[in-house]
């Protein structure tokens, strides 16, 4: 359940559908598991687990949902030896070569033989919604998986009013100001120890830091010869460290005293009191850094709907 990382949005209006509602958009929407002749499957499943119907999860005025993606494993070059097979073989047979849409038809004869046959692996895409602060949250850094799984709440609930959020002051600038020393960081903000440099001009390449001291001299010297930041490792609160980068997507994130509860010391409590503990710890750390860290660079931009 724990989010390591956050692709954010802003809702374009308030949203105002409740957890009941939302509910009810979901169910046409949950996930089956493929058949003998699907490659992918993809739908809403409960957050909490299998053994637990509801699509979603609310706590504290916060929601969760999570999209599960499962898809038979068809390897291309598995297709590819199956194919150089039955072309070798009707080749011999025309005594001729096999052509381009001979060679489709083949290919689709293969997918369509082998697919009942081939492994399945599921993974996942959560998504926060946080009505008060206005904000959508993906626990991915994928634009294409993010993309997905925005599109499938779309379709679930007929619109979806959002865009990724946008600053007034741009990432790059700002991280490579700190990194230069030429901006002082906010006293609630600490460097962490890892950022990564793209030279302007994108000739000289990418320097990668990590475990680094980011203030010194050797570090800030790359960043006065032409290179500015695109990632950073920051530090908000002392209470929850994250890379960000120059598109205000969060990675590597970790919760310094706010660890997963193992159930220790919470024996008699259920996995749901103990789901809904963390979820709602989560969920208020984050209320607090998102709008946070829109405000440190600036507010929000001007943006268009999605």
């Amino acid at each position: 359940m724990w989010f390591k990382a956050a692709s954010v949005f802003q809702f374009l209006d308030d949203f105002t559908t409740t957890a009941e509602e939302l509910e009810t958009a979901l169910a046409p929407k949950a996930y089956e598991p493929v058949n003998r002749r699907q490659l992918l499957s993809y739908g809403w499943a409960p957050p909490m687990g299998d053994d637990n119907e509801q699509l979603v999860h609310s706590a504290s005025g916060f929601m969760l949902l999570k999209a599960r993606r499962e898809e038979r494993i068809l390897p291309s070059s598995v297709i590819a030896e199956h194919m150089a097979e039955r072309i070798q073989k009707l080749e011999k047979t025309l005594e001729r070569k096999v052509r381009g849409k001979e060679k489709l038809e083949i290919r689709d004869n293969v997918v369509m033989e082998l697919t009942p046959q081939a492994f399945t692996k599921s993974s996942y895409e959560q998504v926060l919604i946080l009505p008060q602060q206005g904000l959508l949250v993906i626990d991915n850094a994928s634009a294409k998986k993010v993309d997905q799984c925005t599109a499938l709440l779309r379709d679930s609930i007929g619109s979806l009013p959002i865009a990724p959020v946008q600053t007034e002051i741009g990432q790059a600038g700002l991280f490579t100001r700190w990194l230069k020393g030429t901006r002082e960081l906010p006293k609630d903000l600490l460097m962490g120890d890892e950022c990564v440099l793209q030279d302007e001009d994108n000739i000289a390449g990418t320097v990668r830091c990590n475990k680094q001291d980011l203030t010194s001299d050797e570090i800030r010297a790359l960043s006065t010869t032409g290179k500015h930041v695109q990632k950073l490792g920051l530090t908000l609160n002392e209470t929850v460290n994250f890379v960000l980068d120059d598109e205000f997507v969060f990675s590597k994130i970790k919760f310094v005293d706010t660890s997963p509860d193992d159930g220790s010391d919470v024996a008699d409590l259920d996995p749901r009191a103990i789901f809904d503990n963390n979820f709602s710890l989560m969920a208020l750390e984050f209320s607090t850094l998102f709008p946070r860290m829109i405000e440190i660079f600036g507010g929000y931009k001007p943006s268009t709907d999605l």
